[in-house]
């Protein structure tokens, strides 16, 4: 529609410039009828009359106005053609191949379809986005989900140094080091004696020689900070966070999933309640991490349980805790 207006208006102003300039040549024509007042109107007879003269321009304005019509009429079909063109493309990289899966729900729009078969196959193998976080970099920036209180407490220095116990079996490589890179830069040099890795016999090759390759880096840095227990066949969750409390040093041993990123000041509290009480048994707030976007969501303080079936489950603390409404404070 564009187009066609810029074609009228362009054919609207040449026909008035001309339509003036046979006016101000007849004008001047009856007043000195010499050939050579306007040489470009190359007039080859003098016998010519008015009509004749009209006639000729009106012939010079419409083969005028169809040129311009017709060149318009190009860089308009041009435009269309490269509008499809970019419509097209847009649509086969925006066209989802696998609409049912939960991985893309919310996620991956902009991937190609190369990309979205391999996110698709490695979220098939781990059950999360492992697509994404081999794009993540191990020190991404997480959200402070602390409450206000607890962002603003002081710890003391000395309290009890600390041996970190990951449990995995096939995890992915990325999440994995990530989790060992949140936990050096987020828990205090002085505080963190050991990080404790226990592969309960993987089958996965990343965690071989790169593995080992990233743990050679992190020595360079803090000599005999990691240590690896390979499981000769798989013994199971239970046994293998027994293997990994066993081989600990430190004097606090906590135990975690090998996916999990910690936050900022997360082992300062722990330590600092069983430093006053050596007899209690802690858990953290682990808050949520999505499985496609990878985002960080808060939950809320709930005290850990077990079915009858043993399988984890979230209980409220004592109405005591909701009286205090001090989310700081620890719970039962």
């Amino acid at each position: 529609m564009r187009n066609r207006g810029v074609t009228k208006a362009a054919c609207f102003f040449v026909f008035s410039a001309l339509l003036i300039y046979a006016t101000f040549y007849l004008t001047t024509f009856l007043r000195n009828p010499s050939p050579n007042l306007f040489p470009r109107l190359e007039i080859e007879n003098t016998e010519y009359t008015i009509l004749d003269q009209l006639d000729r321009m009106e012939r010079q304005i419409n083969q005028i106005a169809k040129s311009l019509e017709l060149d318009v009429y190009k860089v308009s079909q041009s435009g269309e053609e490269h509008s499809e063109v970019k419509e097209e493309k847009k649509m086969r990289l925006t066209k989802k191949l696998f609409p049912n899966s939960e991985l893309f729900n919310s996620w991956g729009d902009e991937l190609s379809e190369e990309e979205q078969r391999q996110a698709e196959r490695l979220f098939q193998l781990y059950g999360y986005n492992v697509f994404l976080s081999d794009r993540l970099p191990l020190n991404r920036t997480l959200p402070d989900t602390r409450d206000i209180r607890c962002a603003s407490k002081v710890y003391p220095e000395q309290l009890p140094s600390l041996s970190v116990v990951l449990i995995y079996l096939d995890e992915a490589l990325s999440v994995l080091k990530r989790a060992i890179h949140s936990i050096i830069e987020r828990t205090p040099a002085h505080l963190l004696k050991e990080i404790i890795l226990v592969d309960d016999h993987s089958t996965n090759d990343d965690l071989k020689e790169k593995l080992d390759e990233f743990i050679n880096q992190v020595h360079q840095q803090r000599p005999k900070l990691l240590k690896k227990i390979s499981h000769m066949q798989r013994l199971g969750l239970v046994k293998a966070r027994i293997s990994g409390w066993e081989a600990a040093v430190g004097d606090v041993v906590a135990i975690l999933d090998a996916h999990v990123e910690v936050h900022k000041q997360w082992a300062e509290p722990l330590l600092a309640r069983i430093k006053a009480d050596r007899t209690v048994v802690l858990s953290p707030v682990f808050d949520r991490v999505d499985f496609d976007t990878l985002a960080v969501n808060s939950y809320s303080a709930n005290a850990h349980a077990f079915d009858w079936q043993l399988w984890c489950m979230y209980e409220s603390f004592r109405p005591d805790w909701y009286e205090r409404n001090d989310p700081s404070a620890p719970g039962k």
